[in-house]
């Protein structure tokens, strides 16, 4: 989902007419996370690798960022830079309306790729009330726009958006309290370049104590690939544990795909285990 965003017209636009009128009223604030962790593959090489990341996020109260830089090959990310006047919101943000209601757990690897129909990134927001929000939404290099909404009441929310005719996308979604543990679910249907959507996902949380927890997540592709050709082994279920002391959080995943990229590619099944520290 990740990718840079430098080239925003609509954020570099905003950020320099809001710059020029604005005095900053808020320093930069620093989180991350440092660690390492150890990928095992049931099929090719395992590999370690660290678990690096430092966010810059600032907010003058008009212009809001947030600065990425990760280790591995994500590298430097501008993630999102918007402004905000009153009940509008304008710039590069991350993610779309679309997705807002699909809800899920907090697994570790999190490889959520069908909670994403489109990848809408820029365009105008405006909210109506606190829960909801419509917008205009655009995929970044792209002059064609969607008509875009979310509303988000409590445990329950309903999104979706309208595109070129073609590209139609509704996703309920929910996040249910079952005494600490939680319970979440997500389903979008609808159409892409008249093919057939239908992605849907179920997770659960379940803290065990102040140090232990765990979650698990299920994620389907169902629809279709193109006009007429199903998607075939197109899901990916997980399963993480996480056990924290002092500032230390140990963690432990199993990733089961039965997936094939846009490669064509046959995806299998890896565990990764590791520790990291947040800051």
């Amino acid at each position: 989902m990740k990718a840079t965003k430098l080239a925003s017209i609509f954020a570099v636009t905003a950020v320099a007419a809001a710059v020029s009128t604005t005095t900053i009223a808020a320093e930069p604030v620093f989180t991350g996370s440092a660690g390492l962790s150890y990928y095992a593959h049931d099929e090719g090489s395992d590999a370690a690798t660290s678990e690096g990341e430092v966010n810059i996020i600032g907010d003058t109260g008009v212009v809001y960022f947030d600065l990425d830089m990760e280790s591995g090959p994500d590298g430097f990310d501008l993630d999102e830079i918007y402004v905000t006047k009153g009940a509008v919101q304008f710039g590069d943000f991350d993610g779309s309306l679309i997705d807002a209601a699909a809800f899920s757990a907090g697994v570790w690897e999190d490889n959520d790729g069908a909670k994403y129909p489109t990848d809408n990134d820029i365009g105008v927001r405006y909210s109506l009330s606190e829960e909801l929000t419509v917008g205009v939404e655009a995929t970044e290099g792209d002059n064609k726009a969607s008509l875009a909404f979310s509303y988000l009441a409590g445990n329950f929310g309903v999104s979706g958006a309208f595109h070129d005719g073609d590209n139609v996308a509704i996703t309920l979604g929910a996040s249910l309290p079952l005494g600490s543990a939680a319970l979440s679910a997500f389903v979008i249907a609808g159409s892409a370049e008249e093919a057939d959507v239908m992605n849907y996902g179920v997770g659960f949380d379940l803290p065990v104590d102040e140090s232990l927890s765990f979650a698990a997540q299920y994620y389907a592709q169902a629809g279709e690939a193109s006009v007429g050709v199903d998607f075939e082994d197109n899901n990916v279920f997980e399963v993480a544990a996480y056990y924290v002391v002092d500032d230390m959080t140990y963690f432990a995943s199993y990733v089961a795909r039965d997936y094939i990229n846009a490669d064509g590619e046959q995806l299998g099944n890896y565990s990764v285990i590791g520790a990291s520290v947040d800051f």
